[in-house]
């Protein structure tokens, strides 16, 4: 009787241990996107000149059979578009275009994407590209923030929550619309 009752007693103990915890695993979840955030995926930011769209953003382990994401990782993919209505050309290569983690840490730019890939070097005046960038993050990310630093002094940001599907691979139809 008295190892029923200590047993009862041990078992009580862990589970409280685990909910305070915070998640499922024992582990804190963070699901809210770092902030401040100008907008959230479908809306358009203009500023300074330069407007961008991001239309989708979704997580994957690979892209094609060459592109894997490593243990712990996987790849986190957002289709954009950039109009400038300036005089200049904005940036828009792997330091214009930042994923911020909830953690204070950033994502890690990956050529590779689910279809084509946004140029480095911005749009002309009264150009506008669109495509895809990814970024290597850990596995249970669910939350980030896309920075875009088109020019010094200048910063969009576009916060999003990702649902908890990750994709086993990621293609794209000719219309950039993952299949």
């Amino acid at each position: 009787m008295e190892r029923l009752l200590l047993a009862a007693v041990l078992a009580l103990t862990l589970t409280a241990c685990g909910e305070s915890a915070g998640g499922a695993d024992g582990g804190d979840v963070q699901v809210a996107p770092p902030g401040p955030i100008d907008a959230t995926p479908g809306e358009t930011v203009e500023h300074d000149g330069v407007a961008i769209t991001v239309f989708e953003a979704g997580a994957a382990r690979s892209f094609d059979r060459r592109e894997q994401a490593a243990d712990g990782k996987v790849f986190i993919a957002a289709r954009l578009s950039i109009v400038n209505s300036g005089s200049g050309i904005p940036a828009q290569g792997p330091d214009a275009l930042v994923l911020e983690l909830p953690d204070g840490t950033v994502g890690r730019p990956w050529i590779v994407t689910p279809g084509s890939r946004l140029r480095d070097t911005g749009p002309g005046p009264g150009e506008e590209f669109g495509g895809w960038r990814s970024w290597e993050v850990p596995e249970g990310t669910r939350a980030a923030t896309l920075s875009y630093r088109p020019e010094p002094g200048v910063e969009i940001r576009f916060g999003f929550t990702l649902s908890g599907e990750v994709r086993d691979r990621w293609q794209v139809t000719s219309d950039l619309r993952h299949v």
